[in-house]
C-alpha cells in the first residue's frame, strides 16, 4: 500500500442521491481523499488509508465501499 492510501469506490444509497455532496463532505471527514463524486451515478472515487475503510462504511448515506480496480487492456498471452 503506498502512503496515499489505498482507491476506493464508494456507493450512495438512493435516499442520499440529492444530497451526495454532504455525503462526500462526510466521508472527508471519517478520511477519504476525494477525487471524484460522480453524482449522476451515486458514486464517490477516492483514497483512503486501508485502516480506514471500516470508518467510511459507518458513514450515513454509504450503500458500499469497494476497492477500486484497474481496468485495462488484455494481451493476447493473459489466461482467459
Amino acid at each position: 500500500m503506498s502512503s496515499q492510501g489505498i482507491p476506493v469506490i464508494v456507493s450512495v444509497d438512493d435516499q442520499h442521491l440529492g444530497s451526495i455532496s454532504e455525503v462526500a463532505e462526510r466521508l472527508v471527514q471519517a478520511g477519504l481523499r476525494v477525487d471524484e463524486v460522480l453524482a449522476a451515478v451515486g458514486v464517490i472515487t477516492g483514497r483512503v488509508d486501508e485502516s480506514g475503510v471500516d470508518a467510511l462504511r459507518a458513514v450515513g448515506g454509504v450503500r458500499g465501499v469497494d476497492p477500486q480496480r484497474e481496468v485495462g487492456p488484455v494481451s493476447p498471452s493473459d489466461p482467459q
